[in-house]
């Protein structure tokens, strides 16, 4: 992808099938992308702490030969008051992507507006992408495929859950997600996800783990 990746929105179902496939032929042979990023920079700006993450990126790009920059507010202007726009310009002239792990959403999109280089969501308040692709990249592993099943969530209706509900419903599951009355997801991500499969929101966990 030479585009950003803000929210699994940006992919259509095709798009998302074939991220997967392409992700699982590197996992069995990480040889085939060993110079992918030959003679390239990513910045790695973690506004937020993370374990996981950061150390998947860190290490996803040095293997495929590029050279991971990570930062945090506090090592950049923007600890001193320098806007997220300001910062996605000058970054684009040093490196050829950049990496947030961040607050709201709208200062990812802030971030890519301003970006002349390709923008990823590392975690923001309203999406989590790259852990929901984890998810159904290890669902596919686990049960081939995934067209018809049904997947439950419970907890509250956070960043994770909408990231989950947008990329399962793309891949033809069905997501029941059971929240504390209070704590349901967007209506909006249900509306936008229920496009592409079948959503229940309900706050029973029993409902939404029948059948899962």
């Amino acid at each position: 992808m030479d585009t950003d990746f803000l929210s699994v929105d940006d992919l259509s179902p095709a798009e998302l099938a074939a991220l997967l496939d392409r992700a699982a032929a590197v996992k069995a042979d990480p040889r085939q992308t060993a110079t992918a990023l030959s003679g390239r920079a990513v910045a790695l700006i973690f506004e937020k702490p993370s374990t996981r993450t950061r150390v998947s990126f860190e290490i996803a790009i040095s293997s495929c030969g590029g050279h991971p920059v990570p930062l945090s507010s506090a090592e950049l202007q923007l600890g001193r008051g320098e806007t997220i726009e300001d910062t996605g310009r000058v970054l684009s002239r040093y490196v050829d992507a950049i990496v947030l792990r961040t607050f709201e959403q709208e200062r990812l999109e802030a971030l890519s507006r301003a970006a002349s280089v390709p923008v990823i969501n590392a975690l923001s308040d309203f999406e989590h992408p790259c852990q929901a692709l984890a998810d159904v990249q290890t669902l596919r592993e686990h049960f081939g495929r995934l067209e018809g099943r049904k997947i439950a969530y419970v907890g509250d209706g956070n960043n994770v859950a909408h990231s989950l509900m947008l990329t399962a419903t793309r891949l033809g599951m069905h997501v029941a997600v059971a929240t504390p009355k209070g704590y349901e997801p967007s209506a909006a991500i249900a509306e936008q996800a229920s496009k592409f499969g079948p959503i229940t929101v309900t706050n029973s966990s029993a409902e939404a783990l029948a059948d899962a």
